[in-house]
């Protein structure tokens, strides 16, 4: 198989391992946080702080461990990665007070999240694609929301049958299966030395080191920006489970309502990622943002069910924006050679998102709504959206259709 063909079995691929990670790790979490905040009678911030952990130590891990997979294959990152959660889930099944499953999401978890799911993905498909790259994001990044739908079904049917100890270890077993053996097959193959458009015309592009990384407007505009965007997803998305109990969705309801999120999500993918490659990206940050800041206010008050379904459908088309971006802002300014980097400076920058759920939490304890958060955030997506304008244009050399370089 060329090249040209074998790179969307890549793209295949990728999906399948988000599928994997940020189904059990991120959607599946808003389940589990309902048994837990009963079992173990604490407030929503500190279940809360238990995810937001895992970000930004995921965060932090990603500009290392970006810069190693610039280096080295990516077949040993996930292979570690999908070990890491098997065994992260194993111990968290134990757990008999809430510090031992925080424990748990600050160490084994956080370092899987980084080596199997967005870091390397991303990676992977930039690495295979020039031409039609915003697509080939797009689709792999459903991966993230086909996890969200099917672990959320999952796991809220076998919480009821078995209870989230045994329903643990199952994900545990599940995540082994599918993602070793596969890893083991697709990734025994290699990228080209250089990326490779439809033609099979190759690119050079510039190597960028850390300093004129950390330097350039290419990087902070776009992290800045995205930041505000993930504040505000990561608000609603951990604590959808509680505040969907508080508008009087049932268990069941609940995973249906993260289902309908991780759908938008797919639909925002695959839209995001099909005009990537055609439009302005400052475009695309600005429909983003308008979804999001639509979607603080609707959320405003007391919700009815409606007013709740809609904020996960503007949450979900705003959040599913946010990956395709990434990679389209990134890689086509910075290249393939850096782009590894540049996203783990990226995922370090998006710990401050890490806040959103935990401010969220805070506020429902303080106040008993979570109407100051989404406030907060919203008076920050304004400023933002005007930040978004001064985003530097694509140095990266692009490629006519016959694949010449212009």
């Amino acid at each position: 198989m060329t090249d040209a063909r074998y790179r969307w079995v890549i793209v295949a691929y990728t999906l399948v391992i988000q599928a994997v990670c940020i189904g059990v790790l991120i959607y599946s979490f808003a389940l589990f946080a309902v048994p837990w905040l009963d079992i173990f009678a604490v407030p929503r911030a500190e279940v809360m702080l238990t995810i937001s952990v895992t970000q930004v130590v995921a965060g932090l891990a990603s500009p290392s461990i970006g810069k190693l997979m610039d280096r080295y294959p990516l077949r040993r990152f996930v292979l570690t990665g999908v070990v890491l959660l098997a065994a992260g889930l194993l111990l968290a099944s134990f757990a008999q007070a809430l510090w031992q499953i925080q424990l748990v999401y600050a160490t084994l978890f956080p370092v899987s999240l980084t080596l199997m799911s967005t870091l390397a993905s991303q990676t992977l498909v930039t690495r295979w694609f020039v031409d039609k790259r915003g697509m080939a994001i797009g689709i792999s990044a459903t991966g993230t929301n086909i996890g969200g739908i099917v672990f959320p079904l999952l796991v809220a049917s076998w919480l009821v049958a078995m209870g989230w100890r045994e329903t643990m270890l199952w994900l545990a077993l599940v995540a082994v299966v599918l993602v070793g053996p596969l890893t083991w097959l697709v990734l025994r193959r290699e990228p080209p030395a250089r990326p490779v458009v439809s033609g099979g015309a190759e690119v050079v592009e510039r190597h960028w080191n850390t300093v004129e990384i950390l330097r350039s407007p290419m990087f902070w505009i776009p992290s800045v920006c995205l930041v505000v965007l993930n504040l505000a997803f990561g608000a609603l998305q951990f604590n959808l489970g509680a505040f969907g109990r508080d508008v009087g969705f049932a268990g069941g309801d609940i995973a249906s309502l993260i289902a309908l999120n991780a759908i938008c999500m797919i639909l925002g993918k695959f839209s995001f990622g099909a005009i990537g490659d055609k439009v302005d990206h400052r475009l695309l940050y600005w429909i983003a943002a308008a979804f999001m800041g639509l979607a603080m206010v609707v959320l405003q008050g007391e919700p009815s069910a409606r007013q709740l379904i809609a904020g996960v459908v503007l949450v979900g088309l705003s959040g599913g924006g946010m990956l395709p971006m990434f990679g389209l802002m990134y890689g086509s300014r910075f290249g393939v050679g850096s782009f590894a980097r540049v996203m783990g400076f990226a995922m370090l920058a998006m710990t401050v998102g890490a806040l959103g759920p935990m401010v969220a939490g805070w506020a429902y304890d303080i106040t008993g709504s979570y109407d100051l958060a989404f406030q907060s955030f919203l008076a920050l997506i304004v400023p933002a959206a005007v930040l978004m304008f001064w985003l530097p244009a694509e140095p990266v050399m692009r490629l006519d259709r016959a694949g010449q370089t212009v």
